[in-house]
């Protein structure tokens, strides 16, 4: 195990703090960490029950310099509880309430310097409320069939971890009819 013995908060902003760890190791050797601190994120497979097809977005994101095809997604507010957080981020980005919100499961997407996980869930779709974006985001929607994702998967059209790891327990949950 390693011990922290003391942390430099390096940077504070809107999504992440940045900080620098001093720790000590099993044998008392000290050594530091780079640490990005990440309130998390949800993510959610809406599923269409008319036509069983899955809702995607696709958003150009600024990291990684193109658009990317991906579940809806989005961070958990400080202190919101994460079911609450992924119904908000549906009805935002997608516009719809959630009807059998089902938890399957989180993933941490960078264990080595991070501690954002992400919470990942299967819902059906229900009534339409609108849209509401934030202010600086752009994206548009659409739905495609389990098999249609698997394939842009193996093709590599689709490369985002979550929307990844989300399809593997939708099939391992059998709901990938």
């Amino acid at each position: 195990m390693e011990k922290r013995l003391n942390r430099k908060v390096i940077y504070q902003g809107k999504i992440l703090d940045l900080c620098v760890d001093d720790i000590q190791i099993d044998d008392g050797a000290k050594a530091f960490r780079e640490v990005v601190l990440h309130n998390g994120g949800v993510c959610i497979a809406l599923k269409d029950l008319s036509d069983n097809k899955y809702f995607l977005v696709k958003q150009y994101r600024y990291v990684q310099d193109k658009e990317m095809l991906e579940f809806c997604a989005g961070k958990i507010e400080k202190g919101e509880d994460v079911d609450i957080a992924i119904i908000r981020e549906a009805k935002e980005e997608l516009g719809y309430d959630v009807l059998n919100l089902k938890k399957m499961g989180q993933i941490i997407p960078t264990c080595a310097y991070t501690s954002e996980k992400i919470h990942l869930y299967y819902g059906e779709k229900g009534e339409y409320v609108g849209q509401e974006f934030d202010d600086d985001e752009r994206l548009s929607i659409y739905k495609y069939s389990f098999k249609e994702i698997k394939e842009m998967i193996k093709e590599g059209i689709i490369d985002d971890a979550k929307t990844i790891a989300l399809m593997y327990h939708i099939e391992m949950e059998g709901l990938d009819v």
